[in-house]
């Protein structure tokens, strides 16, 4: 029951309580006339004694009185019950009017929370693309940063190649100008040799001139000296090893080059490992 039934409920409720007095005042002052006869002595019933009729008229008044007071009581009952028929149709109104209200207001919230959710369902597939693509970008920065690494590594490797043929441009004119003084010294010595009737072809092969070097590098039976073409060694040349005044061992010259050799060493005459930075001679001293 809602609130507007109570209402009425309460109502009717007091005008019943109302009209339950109004009957229980009219039974109090009812009197039993023909008791009240009966009681009376003959000479008022005669009609010889005025008591009787004033009583009587008495209670015809009492009895007008309650009678118009209860066509009075049952008036505002009426007009009371029309009003709250009134009321009652006006609420049933209203309320018709609310749920209809409630009704639109109802499907009008069903249509959004239906848009609501299609528009999550939107959010979730560009969230699930979202993270794809923010997926793929850190792939694509990975890539980035694998490349741009590579990219430095083949910069630092042109830069140490640049500097390496600057230095070897630096070497080859440097080995420029010693080939130019040793063509020079060797044209000067043609030109001695002829003022003495000489040619290089007439000079001894065989004769090896005394070289002092040193050991530049050590690798599988075989070292790297200090003494070249240049200095006038020659391959079959016998290089004689030692160290700190002890002979080490002897090496046969198998490859020369105009400032540097490589001779293979002979195991028969080893004494101790050769190592980097022992002396070389063509010559023994004695």
């Amino acid at each position: 029951m809602n609130y507007l039934g109570k209402i009425f409920v309460f109502s009717v409720f007091v005008m019943s309580l109302v009209l339950m007095t109004f009957a229980a005042a009219i039974f109090l002052s009812h009197t039993n006339w023909q008791a009240e006869i009966e009681r009376m002595p003959e000479e008022c019933v005669a009609g010889q004694r005025p008591g009787y009729k004033h009583l009587l008229a008495e209670a015809e008044k009492e009895r007008q009185t309650l009678q118009d007071e209860i066509t009075k009581l049952t008036g505002q009952a009426g007009e009371s019950e029309q009003q709250r028929d009134q009321v009652v149709a006006k609420l049933q109104s209203a309320l018709a009017e609310k749920n209809s209200e409630l009704e639109s207001l109802r499907q009008e919230k069903a249509k959004r929370d239906a848009q609501i959710a299609v528009q999550v369902e939107e959010l979730k597939k560009v969230t699930d693309e979202l993270q794809g693509e923010t997926s793929n970008a850190e792939k694509l920065r990975e890539q980035v940063r694998s490349q741009q690494a590579m990219v430095d590594q083949q910069v630092s490797k042109s830069a140490a190649l640049a500097a390496d043929l600057e230095e070897s441009k630096a070497l080859l004119a440097v080995a420029d100008e010693r080939r130019s003084q040793l063509e020079k010294q060797v044209e000067n010595a043609r030109q001695l040799l002829r003022q003495y009737g000489l040619t290089v072809d007439s000079l001894p092969k065989d004769r090896v001139p005394t070289l002092d070097g040193d050991v530049l590098a050590v690798a599988a039976g075989s070292i790297e000296v200090s003494l070249g073409a240049d200095d006038g060694l020659q391959v079959g040349h016998t290089l004689e090893v030692y160290r700190a005044g002890e002979y080490v061992g002897r090496a046969v010259v198998r490859a020369v080059r105009p400032d540097h050799a490589v001779a293979v060493l002979v195991k028969e005459y080893m004494r101790d490992i050769v190592q980097r930075g022992d002396k070389v001679t063509t010559r023994l001293k004695a």
